[in-house]
């Protein structure tokens, strides 16, 4: 018996319950052109609200978790500002009669902390808002790496382009709103900075390996020169580039992963012409 139209609350397929019923959850409802633009603002939107709360609070002194290691952090940045800008030479406060010369890692967030004290004088909230800035700039850079990514994946699929960027905009909401990365992201440590640069290097490195300018190289190369510098656990990113060259170099010409024969957004993320 043949099931009425309106009374089947799925979408009929073509040749069987008549035409095919359109439904707000399919991602070909909003439209391939629109809704990247309307993922734009989402985007926005939770960029702006990211950044807000991370500015709740902003001076609050280092008596939260982790309070030692920011102390350490703005310690460092401290003796720059009173006894001088020697950026080989980070100096703590807990070594005794010595004069506290410590290894550390590449200072570059107390250097720059010390030159705004030199301006504003010594408050919590410049070596805080050095995480909000970086956390702030690679936010859509890390937007723009999923959505590359997704479309690889998905690659000549008619619903590609709506489908990477919700899978970007849901990404985006997890990474901005982590309550770790909320609290780690408004914290005078190095670990955001690292993190952020991280991001931003390894988007470079896709889009170099898609469009072989030597401009991306160049930018992926000192955003993660310097991640690893802050950090040195950042060294970690040479798992994803290794699998991204390996892509490359053993990539049959022609041939999609997934089947998609021609698709060069399998591995590079580059959307169908």
């Amino acid at each position: 018996m043949t099931e009425a139209p309106h009374l089947n609350p799925l979408p009929s397929r073509k040749g069987r319950d008549g035409p095919k019923q359109k439904s707000l959850l399919r991602p070909q409802a909003f439209g391939a052109a629109p809704y990247p633009h309307y993922g734009s603002k989402v985007v926005v939107l939770l960029w702006i609200l990211a950044v807000a709360v991370r500015l709740v609070l902003i001076n609050q002194p280092y008596v939260d978790y982790w309070s030692w290691r920011q102390s350490d952090v703005a310690a460092i940045a401290r003796n720059f500002f009173e006894y001088g800008f020697r950026f080989g030479y980070p100096q703590i406060d807990w070594a005794g009669g010595s004069g506290g010369y410590v290894g550390t890692e590449f200072p570059i967030l107390p250097f720059f902390a010390a030159i705004f004290y030199k301006f504003a004088g010594i408050h919590e909230w410049i070596g805080r808002s050095q995480s909000v800035v970086f956390f702030a700039i690679s936010l859509p850079f890390f937007f723009l790496l999923v959505r590359d990514t997704w479309l690889g994946l998905l690659g000549h699929e008619p619903s590609a382009g709506c489908r990477c960027h919700v899978a970007a905009i849901w990404a985006t909401f997890f990474y901005a709103f982590a309550p770790l990365n909320i609290f780690a992201g408004r914290s005078f440590m190095p670990d955001v900075p690292s993190l952020s640069l991280w991001i931003i290097g390894l988007y470079f490195f896709l889009r170099w390996l898609r469009d072989r300018k030597m401009a991306p190289f160049y930018l992926a190369a000192i955003a993660i020169s310097l991640s690893i510098l802050i950090k040195v656990t950042s060294i970690v990113i040479v798992a994803p580039i290794l699998y991204l060259v390996v892509g490359r170099l053993y990539q049959t010409p022609g041939v999609s992963q997934n089947g998609a024969g021609g698709s060069r957004a399998t591995w590079t993320g580059r959307s169908p012409d």
